[in-house]
């Protein structure tokens, strides 16, 4: 409505003066994105006695009016909303590792879910609130390997912390799921890794039974394990029962760096995972930003591999030059 008619703009605008309220454009909703749809309430409840006057006065003559009723209904979602909110901000952030924390977001955007139904919002907000949770079931049911990793990697969680957390997370989903049998199979994977890792940073000699034994196969001596593998199993035993001291200003890749003696393996392990970006909500923007910045003709002066990326990405065709065909 404030957007719909210069009339509106005018008096929305005459309205914020009399409140002493800066004008501001409202976002949209956008049907398949609940983060518009969360901008959209926080912008529409801070402006709320001037949408309550310019609607009212608008449907005076039908007799449909903004009740108080009403607003508390959009807070209820507005409140559930930003906790999603905030997880997809931290999920899209690139300058700090986060991909241990999507375990634990999660929990949180669940658990606000359960705690609002249980709270009897009402017929509509109970409906919108099971829809939100059939849609959440049909994406974050099982958990990628790499983000229970991760969580693993994080010294303050290790193997006991993501036990519990998995646990309270199907609980609040109301989901069987077989956490003891994940989380071993999450701790064979490192395992794995780290006699991987190992020989890469130690090589083996010549006829080491190093990659038979990561297959059960059993090595020149009967013991099924060579050197390398025996000393990163030590070292994923020795960091799974390290006493771990919280940090005021607890940073993960810090820590790694200042335990990367004691457990080399594992922080190059860490390194690595950790720097794998949660999500490509950060990527996808770059390349919808770069749609508005370049148009078909300034990609003919990229080069030709960053070309058909570029037009594989934002799905324009560039001009052809006779140097390219």
């Amino acid at each position: 409505m404030v957007r719909a008619a210069r009339s509106a703009k005018r008096i929305f605008k005459q309205k914020c003066e009399e409140y002493g309220l800066r004008k501001k454009v409202i976002a949209l909703d956008t049907p398949t994105q609940w983060n518009s749809t969360y901008k959209l309430l926080h912008d529409a409840i801070a402006y709320r006695d001037i949408l309550i006057d310019m609607y009212n006065e608008s449907q005076a003559t039908d007799g449909q009016f903004i009740t108080n009723d009403h607003w508390s209904l959009a807070k209820i979602v507005h409140d559930v909303l930003e906790t999603f909110d905030n997880a997809t901000h931290i999920f899209s952030y690139v300058y700090e590792p986060n991909i241990h924390t999507v375990i634990l977001e999660c929990i949180k955007i669940i658990c606000t879910i359960k705690q609002t139904s249980l709270a009897k919002p009402g017929v509509a907000v109970k409906r919108l609130l099971d829809n939100m949770k059939v849609k959440w079931c049909a994406y974050f049911t099982g958990f990628p390997p790499i983000y229970a990793i991760a969580a693993i990697l994080d010294p303050s969680v290790k193997l006991e912390g993501l036990t519990n957390l998995l646990t309270f997370y199907y609980q609040q989903l109301d989901v069987q799921f077989d956490v003891p049998y994940y989380v071993n199979n999450c701790k064979r994977i490192l395992e794995r890794l780290c006699e991987d890792y190992g020989a890469m940073i130690q090589p083996q000699p010549v006829g080491s039974s190093t990659g038979a034994s990561r297959f059960g196969i059993l090595g020149p001596d009967g013991s099924g394990s060579s050197s390398s593998s025996s000393s990163s199993n030590i070292g994923i035993s020795e960091y799974l029962t390290y006493q771990f001291e919280s940090e005021e200003n607890f940073h993960i890749i810090q820590w790694w760096k200042n335990h990367s003696s004691k457990f080399p393996v594992l922080a190059r392990i860490a390194k690595n995972i950790l720097a794998i970006p949660t999500s490509t909500i950060a990527s996808e923007s770059a390349f919808s930003a770069g749609r508005r910045v370049l148009d078909k003709k300034d990609l003919v002066f990229l080069p030709k591999a960053l070309k058909c990326v570029y037009v594989r990405r934002i799905g324009i065709k560039p001009r052809i030059e006779h140097k390219d065909l």
